[in-house]
């Protein structure tokens, strides 16, 4: 077995000492940065148009509940809730308009319209009818 003595006196070879990153290695690591900030860019903006249309249709939802009041109302006040309101709060600015046609003496016809003030955003048209109950047999004497 043949064994290798090493000085330890010996130097090693020389190399030049490294003073800092160099231009490819920076340049590769901005092209990593922004490959992951293009990405992640793309994926916030799909996320925020999402939900500006899931928050503008739930404030519509929310401005057709108004059918709601309209059919919690005495048959014979419908015809004073005529008429159109601008509604310029809230996340859905809207205009409301409600139509009421009699059909006959003890039948009317409601139609809501919301109208939004964003021109992107259809119309909605929600139409009811209510008609007049007659006085009820089983209370008469």
């Amino acid at each position: 077995m043949m064994s290798v003595h090493t000085c330890p006196f010996a130097r090693a070879p020389r190399t030049r000492p490294r003073r800092g990153a160099g231009l490819v290695e920076i340049m590769l690591a901005m092209i990593i940065f922004a490959l992951v900030a293009t990405s992640y860019a793309a994926v916030t903006l799909r996320y925020a148009t999402r939900m500006k249309t899931i928050s503008t249709g739930a404030a519509r939802s929310a401005a057709l509940t108004e059918i709601n009041r309209l059919m919690a109302l005495p048959f014979d006040n419908l015809t004073a809730q005529a008429g159109c309101t601008p509604v310029s709060t809230g996340a859905f600015p809207h205009d409301l308009c409600i139509h009421v046609t009699a059909v006959n003496s003890s039948k009317d016809s409601i139609t809501l319209y919301v109208t939004p003030a964003n021109s992107t955003i259809k119309p909605d048209t929600v139409i009811m009818h209510r008609v007049k109950v007659p006085a009820n047999p089983l209370n008469t004497p």
